[in-house]
C-alpha cells in the first residue's frame, strides 16, 4: 500500500530546526522500505509502496518538490496518458510558482504534491481535486505532517487522541460534507483541491479548485453534452486501464459498471475480464444483466455465490485511522474479490462507485428552478418540472412548489436542512450538536450565496472521495480503483444543467443517452438495482447477537448520542427492524471505529 509522510517547518527558526532533526533521526521513525524521496530547507518527504506504472514520485527540477500517487497528462488530441517521471526545469518552475495551479490546470489524477520555492521557502502541499489520496495533518511542536494514515505518526505523536465528538454526531445525523474535520481532535485534512501554503512560520490554507466555480462557468449545452461526456469517461476509464497489465472489472448488472467495460473494452485495453458474486436468493438475483454487458463486449462472466448477509466479525480486529469508512462494503467485498484477483492474476478492480453521484441520479426537484435562473421562463422549464416529478417520484404540484421557493429565495439546499431526517434512532442532542457543528461542511460551503440547490446537491454528491486504502486489506492485494472518479469528468458533469443529466425523466438520463449504442437495452433502461434493502436486513438478522454486544453497551450510547431504549427494541427484531437495518449497520461501522480508538487508549 502506498503511503506517505510530509514533515514541513520553518527553516529560519533555529529551534524548530532543530525540533525537525530530532524528529527525523529520532527512533519512532518509520524505517526500512521508507525511502525519502524530496528534501529542502524546511521540508522533507518520504514514501513507501512505489510501483513503476502506477503510484511514485515524480520528481520537479531544482529540488522544487515531488509529486506522490498517479498522475496523467492529456496529450494534444485530449488522449490521457501517465505523465512523465520527472518534470522538466521550465514546467517545475511553473507549478511550483503557481503554487501547484498548473498541476490543476493541466494534468489530473491521484496525487499530493509537495512543491518548494527556492527563493522565497515557500513550501505548498496539494491535494488533488478527486481527494483519491487520503491527506491528513497534525501539528508536532514546531513541525507540521501530511501523511496517508496516521498509523504512521502515532509514535512520534507522544500524546493521545480525542475524539471529536461534534464530528460523530454530524456523520450520525448526516450533515456532514467532505471538510477537513476528522474524527480526532488536532488531526484535519485537506479537502480535494485544498493547498496548504508555509511561508515564514505561517501557514494558510486555499481552495485552489472550486467546484461551484467550475458548475457555473462555461455551461455545456446539448447536443454537445452528451458527446463530452462519453468521450471524456472513456478518457478516464482508458487512462487508469494503461496502469495496469490486467484488470477485473466488477459487474453490478448496473450502469455505471457497464459504462466502464464498455469504455475500457473499446480502447487499446489491458487484458479485461469480469466477474460478478450473486446471492442464493433468486429475489436478489442479478447475473443476468452483469451477463448482458460482459456479453456485449464478447467476454464471458466470472460468477461466484456470495453468502446471504455480511459477517461483521471483523470489525473487531480494525486499525486505527482518522476517520470511519464504508466497513460493510469492504466486508463484502475485500478477502473475496482479493482472492479472486489473485487467482486470475489480475492487478487492478474496477467498481463503478461514482456513478450515480457525477451523472445525477436524483434530487431533481431543483432542476427546474436552476433552469428557470439560468435562462428564463420556457417550454423547457415546464418539460423539466414533468422530468423532475418522475425522477425523484414525486407530484408536479410539490416540485413546482419547490421551484417558486427556490426562485423567490426562500430556500436553498444544505445538507444542514436534512439533518436527522428518518434516524428515530438519534437521540434529539445528537442532531444538536451536528447542527452547530458548522466545521463539519466543506470549507467552501459558504462561498457563492447565489448558486443553486441543484448545484450545490451536485457539487456535495462529487464531492464525496473514494476511499483508496481497504481496511481489510493484505499486502499483495491488486490496487481497487473507481476510475469515474477523475477530476476531468467531475469537471465536465458539473457544468451540465442538471435539467439535461436528468431530461425525460430518467436519473443518469445523459450518460444513458451518451452510451445508447454500446448498451444492452436492459441495461440502459434500468432505474434501479433491486435488494439493497433486503440485503442490509439479512446482514442484521446474521449479525444480531454481535450488533446487540457491539451497540448496547457502545460508545455511542455511553455519549448520548443513540437512544438506548428505542435500539434495543430495533434489536430486538419483528417489524421495526425493516425500516432500520441500514441505520443499525452505519451506526454499528462507528461505533466499531470508536472502540479501535479506545483500545488504542484514546478517549
Amino acid at each position: 500500500m502506498f503511503r506517505y509522510l510530509v514533515f514541513v517547518w520553518n527553516d529560519a527558526d533555529a529551534a524548530a530546526r532543530a525540533q525537525a532533526q530530532t524528529v527525523l533521526e529520532g527512533p519512532e521513525q518509520p524505517i526500512g522500505t521508507w525511502r525519502t524521496v524530496s528534501r529542502g530547507a524546511g521540508f522533507e518527504v518520504r514514501c513507501v509502496g512505489e510501483w513503476s506504472s502506477g503510484n511514485a514520485a515524480r520528481h520537479l527540477a531544482g529540488g522544487r518538490g515531488v509529486v506522490m500517487g498517479v498522475l496523467f497528462k492529456p496529450d494534444g488530441a485530449g488522449i490521457s496518458r501517465p505523465a512523465p517521471s520527472a518534470f522538466d526545469d521550465l514546467e517545475s518552475r511553473s507549478i511550483a510558482a503557481s503554487d501547484g495551479r498548473r498541476l490543476l490546470e493541466r494534468y489530473w489524477g491521484r496525487y499530493v504534491a509537495v512543491l518548494f520555492e527556492p527563493g522565497s521557502g515557500r513550501v505548498c502541499v496539494l491535494r488533488d481535486p478527486s481527494a483519491g489520496l487520503p491527506c491528513y495533518t497534525m501539528r508536532l511542536g514546531a513541525l507540521e505532517v501530511y501523511c496517508a494514515s496516521v498509523t504512521d505518526v502515532l509514535p512520534m505523536c507522544g500524546r493521545r487522541l480525542k475524539t471529536d465528538w461534534a464530528y460523530v454526531a454530524a456523520c450520525l445525523s448526516l450533515v456532514r460534507e467532505h471538510s477537513r474535520r476528522t474524527g480526532l481532535e488536532g488531526v484535519s485534512q485537506l479537502v480535494g483541491g485544498e493547498c496548504a501554503r508555509h511561508h515564514g512560520g505561517a501557514l494558510l490554507r486555499v481552495c485552489q479548485w472550486d467546484p461551484l466555480e467550475i458548475g457555473a462557468a462555461a455551461p455545456i449545452e446539448e447536443p454537445e453534452a452528451a458527446e463530452m461526456l462519453r468521450r471524456c469517461t472513456e478518457d478516464v476509464v482508458r487512462a487508469w486501464g494503461s496502469c495496469y497489465p490486467s484488470v477485473l472489472v466488477s459487474l453490478s448488472g448496473g450502469l455505471d459498471s457497464s459504462i466502464i467495460l464498455t469504455a475500457l473494452a473499446g480502447g487499446l485495453a489491458p487484458r479485461v475480464e469480469c466477474f460478478h458474486y450473486y446471492p442464493p436468493h433468486t429475489d436478489l438475483d442479478e447475473r443476468r444483466f452483469a451477463y448482458l454487458a460482459a456479453k456485449s463486449v464478447g467476454l464471458g462472466l466470472i460468477e461466484r455465490i456470495r453468502p446471504l448477509g455480511v459477517d461483521l466479525r471483523p470489525l473487531h480486529t480494525l486499525i486505527p485511522s482518522a476517520e470511519p469508512t464504508n466497513y460493510l462494503f469492504y466486508l463484502e467485498h475485500s478477502r473475496r474479490e482479493a482472492m479472486l484477483a489473485a487467482e486470475r492474476g489480475a492487478a487492478a478492480l474496477f467498481i463503478g462507485y461514482g456513478g450515480d453521484q457525477l451523472f445525477y441520479q436524483e434530487r431533481a426537484e431543483w432542476a427546474p428552478a436552476e433552469l428557470l435562473r439560468r435562462r428564463g421562463l420556457s417550454p423547457k422549464v415546464l418539460r423539466a418540472l414533468l422530468d423532475a416529478a418522475r425522477v425523484d417520484d414525486l407530484s408536479v404540484w410539490r416540485v413546482l412548489g419547490v421551484t417558486v421557493r427556490e426562485v423567490l429565495g426562500a430556500e436553498r439546499w444544505s445538507p444542514l436542512r436534512e439533518g436527522g431526517r428518518e434516524r428515530p434512532l438519534l437521540a434529539p442532542e445528537t442532531l444538536r450538536q451536528a447542527l452547530d457543528a458548522a466545521a463539519c461542511l466543506h470549507p467552501l460551503a459558504h462561498r457563492h450565496a447565489e448558486a443553486s440547490s441543484a448545484k450545490r446537491w451536485h457539487a456535495h454528491q462529487v464531492l464525496a472521495p473514494f476511499d483508496a486504502y481497504d481496511p481489510f486489506a493484505a499486502p499483495g492485494d491488486a490496487d481497487r480503483i473507481a476510475p469515474l472518479v477523475a477530476q476531468p469528468l467531475i469537471e465536465v458533469c458539473l457544468r451540465i444543467a442538471p435539467a439535461i443529466h436528468t431530461a425525460g425523466g430518467w436519473g443518469r438520463a445523459l450518460a444513458r443517452r451518451a452510451f445508447h449504442d454500446a448498451l444492452p437495452a436492459p441495461i440502459r433502461n434500468r432505474r434501479d438495482k433491486g435488494g439493497i434493502e433486503a440485503h442490509a436486513r439479512m446482514t442484521v438478522e446474521r449479525n444480531r447477537p454481535l450488533l446487540r454486544e457491539l451497540l448496547i453497551e457502545g460508545e455511542l450510547v455511553r455519549a448520548g448520542l443513540l437512544r438506548r431504549a428505542p435500539l434495543e427494541r430495533a434489536l430486538g427484531g419483528g417489524a421495526e427492524i425493516k425500516t432500520q437495518s441500514g441505520e443499525l449497520l452505519e451506526y454499528a461501522s462507528m461505533e466499531a471505529w470508536l472502540q479501535c480508538w479506545r483500545r488504542q487508549g484514546s478517549s
